[in-house]
């Protein structure tokens, strides 16, 4: 059996505007999942082996679609979660833009967006590129 802080230590941890930026950057194709969490948040240690699973069967190393998983500490990172109201909240940027975002995330609602997002875009694979 794996140890839990184990896998904790293999998701990035995003706690500077200039690592979230960096973190958009290498991702500029494809899909980025961020976590915006919180050390004190508990419903986000809840949230954690939902997410080590996603990130086994969607990521880049898990033989996966190359989806990318971040988690971005909220109180680090004052202009970028600006927005965010709730811990666990679930971002979703494909190609550096946000498209799409769960607040009071759960480990099913959250697979569900992976599953839809980690699709590959027919328009992308035609040569269109993002839309502008």
């Amino acid at each position: 059996m794996s140890d839990a802080s184990a896998d904790v230590s293999t998701t990035p941890r995003i706690d500077s505007e200039a690592a979230f930026a960096d973190a958009l950057r290498q991702r500029a194709r494809g899909l980025l999942v961020v976590n915006y969490t919180a050390s004190w948040c508990k419903h986000c240690e809840r949230l954690r082996p939902a997410l080590d699973a996603l990130r086994e069967r969607y990521g880049a190393n898990g033989g996966g679609r190359g989806v990318g998983f971040v988690d971005a500490d909220v109180d680090g990172l004052p202009f970028t979660a600006r927005r965010v109201r709730w811990t666990p909240t679930v971002a979703f940027y494909r190609n550096g833009r946000l498209v799409d975002a769960v607040a009071r995330a759960r480990p099913t609602q959250v697979e569900d967006r992976v599953w839809l997002h980690a699709a590959e875009d027919p328009d992308e694979r035609a040569g269109w590129g993002p839309v502008r």
